[in-house]
């Protein structure tokens, strides 16, 4: 779905939306996943420009500053694994959020998927680059915020 907006391949998400929105409401409301994913770390690899990882070098610069996923991201809880996609690896240090593990249902068990739900927020840690590997390495902080209504409810 991050194809959308992008008018070269607007058939292209348009023609899922029969099946994926039926899905995507699934993996929402899926009533085997009601805690919450503590504690964990999850790895994405992926090719980013110099423009995005010059974006995200500017994001760790504001340690206060929270961003959410917009779409449900894929990411591994196998590094090695991770490594093998693109010239940027996101280490996800997960403190508090709803995941989907979707290893169990997978084509690919060894790449043990897990799924980040969309409004799961994430901050900046660091960003740095790895001469031997020669990738970027994007730390990220994950954590599940709420709504004031719902801080209050919770708390």
């Amino acid at each position: 779905m991050r194809l959308i907006g992008d008018k070269d391949h607007e058939e292209v998400w348009r023609s899922k939306v029969g099946t994926l929105g039926p899905f995507c409401l699934l993996l929402w409301d899926d009533p085997y996943n009601t805690k919450a994913t503590i504690e964990k770390t999850l790895y994405r690899g992926a090719n980013l420009k110099p423009e995005q990882i010059a974006a995200y070098e500017e994001m760790a610069k504001h340690k206060n500053e929270y961003r959410s996923f917009q779409a449900y991201t894929s990411c591994s809880r196998n590094r090695k694994k991770a490594e093998e996609f693109g010239n940027t690896l996101f280490i996800m240090d997960v403190l508090y959020a709803f995941i989907a593990d979707l290893s169990s249902l997978s084509e690919y068990a060894d790449e043990e998927e897990e799924l980040v739900t969309p409004g799961v927020c994430f901050r900046v840690k660091n960003v740095e680059f790895d001469q031997g590997k020669n990738q970027h390495l994007i730390n990220l902080e994950l954590r599940q915020r709420f709504s004031s209504k719902w801080g209050k409810i919770l708390s």
